[in-house]
This record gives C-alpha cells, structure tokens and sequence, in this order.
C-alpha cells in the first residue's frame, strides 16, 4: 500500500515539474499580451498542493517537527523559560516549584534531556522515554492546574520562537494537554488529604 501512495506521489511529482517547466512559456503569454484561462491555472496550483499535503500525511510528527534536534532546541528554550515564570517558575506561590527553581537547577540539563525524549517519543520519533511515569514524576511538586496552564502557555511561546508551523503546533500542546491530569494529580491528592485531616480534627472536637 505505501509503496502504491509512494508511486502516486511520485507521479503527481513529476506532473507538478513538468507544470514548472511550462510557467516560462505561460509568463511569455502574458508578456506577450495574451492570457491564461484562470480555471486551468487553478487546477494546476491546487494539484500542486494536494500533492505536499500527500507527501507530508506519511512523516511522523517527529519528522515534522525536524528531528531530535529541533525538538531539543525547543525544549531547551522551553524550559529555560520556565524557569522564570511568574507562577510556574522561582518566584512561584508553590513552595515545591519555588525550591526546585531556586535550589535545584543543577538538574536542569538532565531535566532537559528527559524533555526531549518524551516529547520525540510521543511524536513518533526512534527514540524511548525512560523516566518516571508523570503522575510520580510531578506528584510531590503539586503542580495545581493554573500552573500548569502557565507551562502549557511557556511551551507555546517557545514553539512560535522556532516558528513551528501551526499544525505542529497544536499536535504539540495537544499532546501536552492530553497529560495535564497526571501531572495535576499530587495537587489534587494534597487537596484531598488536606480535607480529609481537617475533618478528622473536627471530629476530635
């Protein structure tokens, strides 16, 4: 079946190129005073690009995306930025990201590293993401989902940075957002707790 849609393209290829071949002729019409009929120039621009939408329906979105390397280019920028970030970052109100901020950094790079593979892994990329589960990963920060909101927007930010196009984009933040419950579940389970403690106190009463 590929190798069917790989000939097809192949085909539609070399129509577009022979097309290319006779827009000398078509502008020396028109620099001749003559004219084109505007419903065949149609077909052949939407031919064209029926043919690059086919040629891209079988790359990977880690292949869209350019491979391991611009995915850790933003990733790297990415994180940086979070880092800084009024609710997610150093200066947080969550005392667990205020400390990993501010104390921990040293990760960062690994940090980083990790990034990358998860997020090349879930583009269908050759790579495996070998880290902790979200849920685990993010339990004891208590990531509430205002913050994670604030990271979802820094990704974003990072993604227009690179010019990512809007396709890519939104695969992206989609994949991103697919996952907000298991990194907000050690917020949820503090909440939990929290009032389960508070109503065994008034019990004690």
């Amino acid at each position: 079946m590929k190798s069917q849609i790989k000939t097809t393209i192949a085909i539609l290829l070399a129509v577009c190129f022979l097309v290319s071949l006779t827009a000398t002729a078509v502008s020396a019409v028109y620099a001749a005073g003559g004219e084109l009929d505007d419903s065949e120039d149609k077909v052949v621009n939407e031919t064209c690009n029926e043919v690059k939408n086919e040629g891209n329906q079988d790359k990977s979105l880690y292949e869209r995306l350019g491979g391991i390397y611009a995915i850790a280019l933003v990733v790297n920028r990415f994180s940086d930025t979070i880092v800084n970030d009024p609710i997610a970052g150093k200066n947080s109100t969550n005392p667990a990201l205020r400390e990993w901020h501010n104390e921990k950094l040293d990760r960062l790079p690994g940090l980083k590293m990790m990034r990358t593979l998860w997020v090349a892994a879930v583009a269908g990329g050759p790579f495996i993401y070998t880290g902790k589960n979200l849920t685990e990963a993010h339990r004891d920060l208590r990531i509430s989902p205002e913050e994670f909101d604030a990271v979802a927007a820094d990704l974003e930010e990072s993604l227009d940075y690179y010019n990512v196009p809007e396709r890519e984009k939104e695969e992206v933040l989609a994949a991103f957002a697919a996952h907000k419950d298991e990194v907000t579940a050690g917020y949820f389970e503090a909440k939990l707790n929290e009032s389960v403690n508070n109503t065994d106190k008034c019990k004690q009463y």
